[in-house]
C-alpha cells in the first residue's frame, strides 16, 4: 500500500499547491521496493529509466576514476530525496564511471522516468513539479561544490553531521571519509578532535 501523506507531503514540499489529481497521477508509476546494502541501484551510463525517492536508508552516488579504479563519493542522498542517472545524459564522459549504490538498507519509491517526463508534457502541475524537482538538485550541487570550495573537512563534516546526524551509525567510515575528500586517518582525527572539545 502507497503511502500517500509521505508522497503528498514530499511533493508539496516542491509544489504547495499541488493538487490531489496530480499527485494520485504521479502517485500510479511508483511502487515501494526494498533493496539491501551495497545493492547498486543505477549501473555506469544506464539509460535514465527509474527516478527514486528514498523512503527510508542511504544511496551514495559514485564516480570512479578509470586509471586508478578509486571510487569517490559524489552525494549522499538520504530520506525524501529524488534522485535518478542524470550522467547517462553525458556523451563525452569517458574518464570516470558512475552509478548509485546502496549504502544501507533501502527502501525506495522507484518511478517510471520515461512515463513521468511524458505525463510532464501533457499535465502542467506535473511540468512545474519536474522543473522544482530540477531547481532543487541544481542547488543541491552548487551546494555541494561550495562545500568542497570553501569549507574545511572539519567544517563539511559538521555540514554532514547537521544533515544526516547519526550518519556514523548508518554507513561505514570509509565512505563518509571519500564523501569528504579526506583519507580514513584524516576523518578519525578529524572526529577525535571534534569530540574532545
Amino acid at each position: 500500500m502507497m503511502e500517500i501523506d509521505l508522497i503528498t507531503s514530499l511533493l508539496r514540499s516542491y509544489v504547495s499547491n499541488l493538487s490531489d489529481e496530480a499527485i494520485q497521477l504521479f502517485s500510479s508509476f511508483i511502487s515501494l521496493k526494498e533493496y539491501p546494502r551495497d545493492h547498486i541501484v543505477i549501473k555506469n551510463k544506464s539509460q535514465a529509466k527509474k527516478f527514486y525517492i528514498i523512503k527510508s536508508g542511504i544511496v551514495g552516488s559514485f564516480a570512479q576514476d578509470k586509471r586508478s579504479e578509486k571510487e569517490y563519493i559524489r552525494a549522499i542522498h538520504n530520506d525524501k530525496t529524488i534522485f535518478t542517472n542524470i550522467s547517462s545524459l553525458d556523451k563525452d564522459d569517458n574518464k570516470s564511471v558512475n552509478y548509485y549504490k546502496c549504502l544501507s538498507k533501502c527502501i525506495v519509491y522507484q518511478g517510471s522516468y520515461p512515463e513521468f517526463i511524458e505525463q510532464t508534457h501533457l499535465n502542467h502541475e506535473l511540468s512545474i513539479l519536474y522543473n522544482r524537482i530540477l531547481e532543487d538538485a541544481l542547488l543541491k550541487s552548487q551546494k555541494r561544490i561550495d562545500e568542497l570550495s570553501f569549507m574545511d573537512a572539519t567544517q563539511r563534516y559538521q555540514a554532514l553531521k547537521n544533515n544526516i546526524p547519526n550518519i556514523e551509525n548508518l554507513i561505514a567510515q570509509y565512505q563518509i571519509a571519500s564523501y569528504l575528500s579526506v583519507t580514513p586517518v584524516q576523518l578519525s582525527r578529524i572526529r577525535k578532535k571534534m569530540y574532545s572539545q
